[in-house]
């Protein structure tokens, strides 16, 4: 199980890529936030930092 602590981290690191420049590596970070919220049986449609 994913905890919040991870998801929450994994949402900060893309806010902060992004804020960078850093645009590869916040769509990986995305991509792991995805695949982290279905994980825990969340969904990321309205989350801010993407799908």
């Amino acid at each position: 199980m994913v905890s919040q602590d991870t998801i929450a981290q994994l949402r900060q690191d893309i806010t902060t890529a992004a804020d960078a420049g850093d645009e590869a590596t916040a769509q990986r970070l995305r991509r792991e936030l995805s695949e982290a919220l279905a994980a825990a049986g969340q969904d990321d449609q309205d989350d801010p930092a993407g799908p």
